[in-house]
């Protein structure tokens, strides 16, 4: 056993874990997933572990069934907006991105243990099945021979550009190494990993009473990083799309990214403008009684996480040896 694993093996057995999540249980706390898998993954499918194995995502959703109230968002949000308090040991489960393997692979437990979810859909991705610009950098780079440190690099670069240099970015990657991900997703050469869903897929979800869908914009631009015409439309095509195809109204919105910088108070405004009563944010945290529905915190979950780590990280005692979330 490494030291690390030892040291979150006595952790995990400490009082510590009871005692930060009491001190956490009349915040809200969200979790940030996106997809799934099942079996042996191929580097490029998986190289930033954001898709979570399937007995893992069992233990995870089983262990938070027990410990934590999991309700859904929009009636975290009804909490946050009326000042009401929320039930103690609140938590929030998302989803994004729009990956069939919500559906195919997460879904089924969420049934099993009538969990409420979210999932937000950039919706080019699902009606258009285009690939998302960052899974495209991803997919050349490591076809190409790129490890996990030059990926990484490559990502911060562009996220720090404008979307319309992201885009050129993007395509000039694809020239260099000679690789270009196939522009439908679902097509039958490309791994289930990165299909996406389908709207009847979507409607099963919805129809179940425990999913509810939100947006990711259309194209996951980085709303930030983007003219106001352009970031405006974005939030309000994206939302049309899902009110027309999955019926109600959709007015919770994820953004792209969602670190400091990539949403801004013009964000927040136009959010506002486009109807949304709530953004999400990748900023890591818990969000406190008062808090306002705009900004608000998740702590993501990966595939490097195993049980004892994710009990420590959503309990709070991460939080408090890295200092986040504060």
């Amino acid at each position: 056993m490494t030291l690390k694993k030892l040291i979150a093996s006595v952790l995990a057995r400490s009082p510590l874990p009871s005692v930060t999540r009491r001190a956490h249980r009349r915040q809200l706390s969200i979790l940030m997933f996106h997809g799934f898998a099942s079996g042996a993954l191929r580097p490029f499918e998986n190289l930033e572990h954001k898709h979570l194995e399937v007995a893992k995502w069992r233990m995870f959703a089983g262990w938070l069934a027990q410990k934590y109230r999991v309700i859904p968002l929009s009636e975290a949000v009804d909490c946050l907006e009326r000042g009401k308090s929320l039930p103690d040991y609140s938590l929030c489960v998302t989803m994004d991105d729009g990956f069939r393997s919500t559906h195919d692979l997460a879904f089924p437990v969420l049934k099993e243990l009538a969990m409420p979810a979210s999932i937000y859909l950039a919706t080019a991705f699902v009606d258009e099945t285009r690939p998302i610009w960052v899974d495209r950098v991803s997919y050349s780079l490591i076809q190409a021979g790129q490890g996990y440190a030059e990926l990484r690099a490559a990502k911060a670069r562009l996220k720090n550009q404008s979307q319309d240099q992201i885009e050129q970015a993007v395509a000039e990657i694809e020239r260099q190494t000679g690789h270009a991900m196939p522009l439908n997703v679902n097509d039958p050469s490309m791994p289930a990993t990165q299909r996406s869903l389908d709207w009847d897929q979507i409607i099963a979800m919805r129809d179940s009473g425990l999913v509810e869908f939100g947006s990711h914009t259309c194209t996951h631009r980085i709303v930030g990083r983007c003219s106001r015409e352009v970031a405006l439309d974005e939030l309000r095509h994206s939302r049309r799309i899902i009110e027309e195809r999955v019926g109600g109204r959709c007015d919770l919105f994820c953004y792209p990214n969602g670190t400091p910088g990539d949403f801004t108070d013009e964000s927040e405004s136009l959010a506002r403008e486009a109807g949304y009563r709530a953004t999400l944010t990748t900023v890591p945290g818990w969000n406190a009684a008062n808090a306002s529905p705009f900004a608000l915190r998740r702590l993501g979950v990966n595939n490097e996480l195993n049980l004892t780590r994710f009990q420590l990280m959503v309990s709070g005692v991460m939080a408090r040896l890295e200092g986040y979330g504060t």
